[in-house]
This record gives structure tokens, sequence and C-alpha cells, in this order.
């Protein structure tokens, strides 16, 4: 068992055990899957818009952003893309939270396949939390609507306005209230599952309480984890570059610089890397500081296509090696993603530790054996007699 000192050092922890390549494999095929439903779904959210295929390939490649500008059901079909995408990775985040659990507690062997299938059969807790709140959230704005609709009677409703603005009010601060707690729940919701493996009533109840009791330091400790997360996807993503370029070196010895040249430029043009706009402009200028500085500002800005030496097999080639880049864009992803659930699942041990004095990594896993039920005399004395004896008494009895 992993001796944790219960303060903010364990957060840094989370860069160690994030690294681990379980964690992101696990990560890996959590985003692969997730980006794959949401890219062919938020296609189709902007296609219904009657918008060309290749427009929407012009603007985005493979990752559209949110359908700006375009009709309500659009926006529909996007978010359900986007609730997929919100899916998969908590389902993702219960599986490398099960992991890292298991690893503290001791165990370094815990297999991928029993953490994706504990993921498969909890995780929906994890998903239900958040959909409950914010289900909840909905009725509460449904019901102002509803008695809004109360201030259009003459002279009464006006009286009923001012009745009820102090409860309203008391309403609004409680929206406002889940939504926060919703938001605890989405980041550290898989680590509550993966630890404890909770329902969804649970599951709740942990987000409530922790919000509740150990505010300021959920909120430290995500920030240490943030910057944690940004070191260690910004370390990766330097040496990932930085070994793109020596392998073209390497090629380069062999291939002539014009062949490869081509080959390269057509992959990139492949590849785009989309910030959304919600973004604050800070965040986009530090973005493509980043990109630039490690030399791949193509991910940004992609060149454009032209024509191969090898014709068809080059273009084959510089395919094949754009989706190479997807994958290794998602492999630097996926170390953020086995730090971030790791770090969240330390974070939940702290905050238990604090709040409840409890140590969930002393807990062990209870085991049910089946009730033995015990033979009668006489089926004792049956299954003592030789199979000839007991066949020709069943032969007697089905006679008679």
């Amino acid at each position: 068992m992993t001796n944790l000192h219960f303060n903010y050092k364990d957060i840094f922890r989370a860069g160690r055990l994030g690294f681990s390549a379980k964690k992101m494999w696990v990560a890996f095929l959590g985003f692969l899957i997730a980006f794959i439903g949401y890219g062919i779904i938020s296609y189709l959210s902007f296609i219904v818009a009657g918008v060309e295929i290749g427009d929407i390939w012009e603007t985005f490649r493979v990752v559209p952003m949110y359908p700006t500008g375009l009709p309500w059901f659009s926006w529909i079909i996007w978010v359900i893309a986007f609730l997929w995408w919100i899916c998969v990775a908590l389902l993702t985040g219960v599986a490398v939270s099960k992991i890292t659990y298991e690893q503290l507690k001791g165990d370094e062997f815990y297999e991928i396949k029993e953490a994706i299938n504990f993921a498969l059969k909890n995780g929906k807790s994890a998903l239900f939390a958040p959909f409950v709140l914010i289900l909840l959230m909905g009725v509460l704005i449904a019901s102002g609507l509803v008695l809004a609709l109360i201030t259009l009677v003459p002279y009464f409703g006006q009286i009923f306005f001012v009745i009820m603005a102090i409860p309203a009010f008391a309403v609004c601060m409680f929206i406002l209230y889940l939504l926060i707690v919703t938001v605890v729940c989405l980041l550290i919701g898989p680590s509550i599952v993966g630890e404890t493996g909770n329902d969804t009533f649970d599951t709740l109840f942990e987000s409530f309480s922790v919000i509740n009791d150990q505010p300021w330091r959920f909120i430290t400790y995500e920030i240490l984890l943030k910057i944690v997360v940004f070191i260690g996807v910004g370390i990766l993503g330097f040496f990932a570059a930085k070994a793109i370029f020596l392998g073209q070196d390497v090629i380069g010895i062999l291939v002539s610089p014009d062949k490869l040249g081509s080959i390269f430029q057509n992959a990139a043009y492949y590849v785009k890397m989309s910030i959304p706009p919600i973004c604050p402009e800070a965040y986009h200028e530090l973005f493509i500081s980043y990109i630039e500085w490690i030399g791949m500002p193509n991910l940004l800005f992609p060149p454009d296509q032209i024509a191969t030496i090898d014709g068809f097999a080059g273009a084959i080639a510089s395919f094949l090696f754009g989706v190479i880049y997807y994958l290794i864009i998602l492999f630097v992803m996926s170390l953020g993603g086995a730090i971030f659930w790791s770090g969240n699942t330390l974070i939940f041990t702290v905050l238990v530790k604090k709040k409840d004095d409890k140590n969930l990594l002393e807990i062990k896993e209870e085991t049910f054996e089946e009730p033995q039920v015990e033979e009668k005399p006489e089926d004792k004395k049956e299954s003592k007699k030789p199979k000839k004896a007991r066949k020709k008494q069943g032969k007697k009895s089905e006679k008679k």
C-alpha cells in the first residue's frame, strides 16, 4: 500500500502515476472511441443544415467544433455528439481511476481487462449522477417558466410576481449551487466510482459532501492538478514533435528530399487542430505559441495539398502518415487523461481522509462465499451406492 501524506503534496504524484503504459493505453482507447463517434455525429449536424462536406473539411478537418450560425436541429445533433464524448470520457475515467486505486493499494498487476469490465458494469453511476443534477435544474427552470405565465394575468399577476420574488431568488441560487455540484461530479465522479463502486445516489452524496465540507481544498487541489497535467502534456508533446523530426531526418538519408517533402506536406494537409472559440483569447495565444515553439505550426494551419512524386502510392502514403499524426496527438492527449484521472483519484482519497477520517486504501474488498447446502442422510446413503445399484433402483421406481 502506498503511504500518502494526505495533503497537497500527494497531488504531485499524479504525474508519475499517470505516466503508465496501462493507464495511457486505456485513456488512448477512450479518446479514440470518443473522437470517432464525435466526428461522425458532428459532421452530421453540419450536413443536415446544408453545409457541404468539402466546406466542413476545409474548416475543421476531422473534428468539427459546435455549429455556430446553424439551425436549432443542428445544435441538437451536435449536443448528442458532445454527450457521446462526455459519456465515453467518464467511463474511461472510471477505468483509469480503478487501475490507479488498485495500484495505490499495492496491486501493480491489476489488468486492463478487469478495469474496463469494472467501468462498463459500474460506470453508469458516473454517467447518471450529473444527468440527475442536470435534469433537476431543468425541472426547476421549467417550473419558473410556468409560474412566469401567471404574471400575464391582469392585476393579480403583478402582485404574484412581487410575492414570489424572494422564493424565486432562492431557487435561482439553488440552481447555481447545483451547477457547481454538477461540475464537481463531472471532475471527480469517475474517481468516486473507481474507488468505491458506488451507485448513483452515493456518488451524488460524495459529490455534495466534497464541495460542502472541503471546498477550498478541492479547488486548490484541482488547480495544482491542472498545472501538473499541462506540464506533463507539454513535455510529452515537445518530445513527440522532436521524435517526428528525428524520424524524418533518418528517412531522409535514403529518400530524396523532394519525395519525402511532398509526402510529409500532404500528410500535414490532413491534420488540423481546432481551438473552440469559447476559449479565452489568452488560451488561444498560449496554445499557438506552444505549437510554434515545438515546430509544428502545420497542426493549426495545414499547408495546401500538392501532387506527389509517386502518384497513387505517394497519395496513400501521405494519407497513412496523416492518420499516424492523429494517433500521435491522441497519444499525447492520453497522458493528460491518465494524469487527470489518476490525480482525481488521489484528490478524492485525500479529501475522504480529511472529512471522514477514513483511509480508502485500507478498505478490503468483501468476498461473498456461496452458502453450502447440507446433504440429508438419505442423500448421503444414495451417493454412497454404486452407480449400477442406483440405476436399478431408478428403473424399479419408474415401473411402479
